[in-house]
């Protein structure tokens, strides 16, 4: 389906929802990028969207342009998955989750409640995410002093490159991250490993490992 509304929701430009999908009232497909509505100076300007068959959107959902939603996705109330990221087949996003530009979620990742994905994150399949955890995608808060013209994108990047080139944060196969746990940028946590509720994780975290606390410690190490 493209344009118009179903079961309530809006869909915006050239979006396209898959068979069996049901969306919610509230709900937005393909809402125009920040770019774009400068741009355009207008809501209903939009490359579209496109969202796969037998997925669930619940009310205040939104769903950027550009982004693509895989088959049996669910979002719970309030989900924001912004422009160019990517949500794999079965994933399940709760309830005030932000899915960040750019973000790739492979297959069957579960997030629970009020979790930040930053831009340009990549998650591999079959992975955890506790209610609460925040991903960072950088550690210099450079935004606000480059609206402000007191800091050029090439300062910007220079500072965060020490720490990151690529994705902003790695999470591979089988990951599990505890509630309110932080991943800084450039942090990759490999394959089957866990942090614990609450952790700051800086550093990277080795296949099969196990790390707590603030800032995070490697209280274990092993194989997934």
């Amino acid at each position: 389906m493209e344009g118009g509304s179903r079961d309530g929701g809006t869909i915006i430009g050239p979006s396209r929802v898959g068979e069996n999908t049901l969306v919610a009232e509230g709900v937005i497909i393909g809402h125009p990028a920040k770019d774009s509505m400068l741009e355009a100076r207008d809501f209903t300007s939009s490359r579209g969207a496109q969202v796969g068959r037998g997925c669930i959107l619940r009310a205040g959902t939104i769903i950027y342009e550009d982004a693509v939603l895989g088959d049996d996705v669910q979002t719970a109330h309030h989900v924001v998955v912004r422009e160019g990221a990517r949500v794999g087949d079965g994933c399940v996003l709760g309830n005030n989750t932000v899915v960040r530009e750019g973000a790739e979620l492979g297959r069957n990742v579960r997030v629970m409640e009020s979790v930040v994905i930053s831009e340009g994150a990549l998650l591999e399949n079959d992975i955890f995410i506790g209610p609460g955890v925040q991903f960072t995608a950088g550690r210099f808060m450079t935004g606000a002093m480059q609206a402000a013209g007191k800091m050029s994108a090439e300062e910007a990047s220079s500072e965060e490159g020490r720490y990151w080139n690529g994705a902003s944060v790695t999470v591979e196969e089988g990951a599990r991250i505890g509630a309110n746990a932080v991943i800084l940028a450039g942090v990759r946590l490999g394959r089957g490993c866990i942090v614990a509720a609450g952790s700051v994780v800086s550093n990277d975290v080795p296949a099969g490992g196990v790390v707590m606390g603030n800032p995070g410690r490697l209280m274990k190490r092993g194989t997934p």
